[in-house]
């Protein structure tokens, strides 16, 4: 029976597993353990769908076990209320003598096709491994959809430049070759119709889409008729950007009479903050997948990811967005006084009453003089952190709790430093003068 999904009521995520460098490394080191408590950290987060990279280069290593592991995977997510939509291909490397990737980025010029875009007659080989994970996904039920590939379009070196009316950027390093570009992108979209209508056909139950790398892709790519589910990218810098986009992709949706979905966004190196990102994406009614849940041990981790594995997050306004609340930035948005009961001037007092105390001479016991000091730095850190009156990369707290974790080797002098340095953000920020002998500067 074909399965019927609402795709404006996803709310999505990409996944690799979090003790892991990469897809690859992921299938080679499933661990259904660990996959089983990052998807609790999804379903707390009441999450509902998850986008998991596969490729056949992934099978080829040990085909009994990518296949074990996949099947895992997408019932372990569904014991979590999470479905599962499996992207097939992450490039198209079908033949044993494809230059490496190495050898194509060195090129001059426009980089070459793999051989296997090339060369049709060994198509027969993606096939085959298609049908195996079909055979082994179809009867799940929480299978969602089928992402035929990656970003498949062909790309090459960059310079950018700006689309006034759309707001996103095209890039090329050089001048390319327009007519050889054309060649070459068509090509590479022959592949991808071929294994969207050859995947329809063996599993006609559920829907076929592409992760285009943009929107403005889909009927260049020919694909639009093909997919069931129109599916795209987007890392917007600015809301008029993602506005025009999200906008091009209900004129598609309206134009097609297909859902439209959005499988991959959010980056904080990107200017693309996941407050924004979702926000904008709940406004017009486009689902969505996050980039990504976890915060693991890949490269991407500087810039992508909600949880750790420990279950703390980078940035509660995420976990926010995510609820469906988000952050006031309107006419009536309250600016915080965290002195409005003295308490900023309570915590000048108390740093006062603290460094008379671990200076006096004639106080014997000086072990909690860290400690101490630590303990009146965290009051007016607290009353930072509460009134969001100071940065929260590296907060104050996480450099409190860095030295309360030496604290054997932490000089008083140094706490000292810390707490003042605290209390000089905290007092200026609140318009109370710190007393003379206590200012650093």
């Amino acid at each position: 029976m074909k399965r019927t999904v609402d795709y404006s009521k996803l709310k999505g995520f990409n996944y690799t597993q979090s003790n892991c460098l990469n897809d690859r490394d992921f299938w080679a080191r499933y661990d259904h353990s660990i996959v089983d408590r990052d998807l609790g950290y999804a379903e707390r987060l009441h999450l509902n769908s998850v986008r998991i990279f596969m490729d056949i280069s992934m099978y080829r290593n040990d085909p009994q076990h990518f296949l074990s592991h996949i099947k895992d995977f997408v019932r372990t997510a569904w014991e979590h209320g999470i479905s599962t939509n499996p992207i097939l291909f992450m490039g198209f490397r079908f033949r044993d003598d494809e230059l490496t990737w190495e050898e194509m980025n060195a090129a001059e010029g426009l980089k070459p096709l793999t051989k296997t875009i090339e060369d049709p007659s060994c198509w027969h080989i993606g096939e085959e491994y298609v049908d195996e994970v079909i055979a082994a996904l179809k009867d799940e039920p929480g299978l969602l959809f089928w992402d035929i590939a990656n970003e498949p379009g062909y790309t090459d070196r960059f310079v950018t430049w700006y689309d006034e009316e759309f707001g996103y950027l095209q890039e090329f390093q050089e001048a390319p070759d327009l007519e050889v570009l054309r060649e070459r992108q068509e090509k590479t979209w022959a592949i991808v119709r071929h294994f969207m209508k050859y995947v329809k056909e063996k599993d006609p139950d559920h829907d076929v889409g592409v992760g285009n790398i943009f929107i403005y892709e889909t009927e260049a790519s020919g694909t639009a008729e093909i997919a069931d589910v129109i599916v795209f990218h987007d890392y917007s810098c600015t809301r008029k950007r993602l506005r025009n986009i999200l906008q091009m992709a209900k004129d598609l949706s309206e134009k097609y009479g297909k859902p439209v979905l959005n499988n991959e966004m959010c980056c904080i190196g990107r200017a693309n903050p996941y407050d924004m990102a979702i926000q904008m994406h709940e406004e017009f009614g486009i689902g969505w997948f996050l980039f990504e849940l976890m915060i693991g041990e890949d490269s991407w981790r500087r810039v992508h990811g909600v949880c750790y594995p420990d279950g703390t997050v980078r940035d509660p306004s995420i976990v926010a967005a995510i609820m469906g609340f988000y952050r006031n930035r309107g006419e009536t948005a309250v600016r915080s006084d965290v002195n409005q009961e003295d308490y900023v001037n309570r915590a000048v007092i108390l740093a006062k009453r603290v460094t008379e105390s671990v200076r006096q001479n004639n106080r014997r016991d000086h072990s909690r003089d860290v400690e101490d000091v630590l303990e009146a730095a965290e009051y007016a850190a607290n009353l930072l952190e509460g009134g969001e009156l100071v940065p929260m990369a590296y907060p104050p707290t996480a450099r409190i709790e860095a030295m309360r974790r030496r604290k054997d080797s932490t000089d008083v002098q140094e706490a000292l430093d810390l707490m003042y340095e605290i209390l000089e953000t905290l007092t200026r920020a609140c318009h109370v003068r710190l007393p003379e002998p206590y200012r650093l500067s």
